[in-house]
């Protein structure tokens, strides 16, 4: 069981990659994890990049706004019932103009954070941060409370 973080665009700011490695490193507490940055702008190159990470028993989910919703529980159940089906869970977040459509099409899954837009580096920690909590749910840990 792994989890797989793919953020398109530049790795940024000092001050986010502090934060990020404060959740990158709890949450390898909890599962095996990882961060890819991919800064490519041809969608086909893209697209490549990304296939050529995905094997037989992976599962792909992609952020997009027009994703499904869930409640952190609820996120916690999805994230429970695909770690004992597959392998690896990739999750990828896009860039300042999201991700191309060719690549959302071959996603297993598209999950929306918000209604709202968010910044990709928002989004970015976001998704950590909630995945970190979905674990903590899932191991009866203290940082969850109703």
């Amino acid at each position: 069981m792994k989890l797989s973080f793919i953020f398109l665009g530049k790795k940024k700011l000092e001050s986010y990659d502090l934060l990020m490695s404060k959740y990158f490193k709890r949450l390898n507490s909890f599962i095996n994890s990882d961060v890819l940055f991919i800064n490519e702008k041809n969608n086909l190159k893209l697209e490549k990049k990304i296939s050529t990470l995905l094997k037989s028993r992976d599962l792909l989910v992609v952020l997009d706004e027009k994703g499904i919703h869930m409640s952190s529980d609820k996120y916690a159940f999805f994230l429970n019932e695909k770690l004992k089906q597959f392998n690896t869970i990739f999750f990828l977040v896009g860039a300042s103009y999201g991700v191309p459509l060719n690549i959302i099409k071959q996603a297993n899954f598209t999950i929306s954070l918000s209604k709202m837009t968010l910044p990709h580096l928002i989004a970015r920690l976001v998704l950590v941060e909630q995945t970190y909590r979905a674990l903590t749910i899932l191991n009866n840990h203290p940082y969850h409370h109703e």
